[in-house]
């Protein structure tokens, strides 16, 4: 996509502004993703508080201020974390794609990149991009076979 800058939504509340880099991907699929943003509203997944549709393309949602678990374990202060706090992110994050999964969406693109995390260890999904609605009998399971 672009890039993401941090602001202040009137005037009080902490926010991420998701901008659209020219020529990186088509307005339509960035402005989808703000669609489903908006049809998914749960406390474990990043809110949506505005979009501009025209260009320049914004997407402004929730600031989460320890930014991406990924990040937050490797570098931050997160590599100190006991299990039980591990785990209690674990369940926030697996509460998110419960909703999402009775909502009849799939994510497509969960991983500890796309889970943000604010104060107290909140852990919320974001980047809804590859998100798409299932239909019934779209997605069936396949069984596989591991090679090692």
């Amino acid at each position: 996509f672009g890039e993401v800058w941090m602001g202040t939504w009137n005037g009080n509340t902490k926010v991420a502004i998701k901008t659209l880099k020219p020529g990186t991907m088509s307005p339509e699929s960035f402005l989808e993703e703000a669609q489903i943003m908006k049809k998914l509203k749960h406390d474990k997944l990043v809110q949506l508080y505005a979009v501009v549709s025209e260009e320049p393309i914004y997407i402004v949602t929730e600031y989460m201020g320890k930014g991406s678990l990924l990040d937050f374990l490797k570098d931050g202060e997160g590599r100190a974390l006991k299990l039980p706090n591990l785990v209690d992110m674990a369940a926030q994050v697996a509460a998110g794609m419960a909703y999402i999964e009775r909502m009849n969406y799939i994510h497509r693109d969960l991983r500890s990149a796309n889970i943000l995390v604010g104060n107290g260890l909140i852990c919320k999904i974001a980047d809804f991009g590859l998100a798409r609605l299932i239909e019934d009998n779209e997605y069936t399971a396949r069984q596989g076979r591991m090679r090692g």
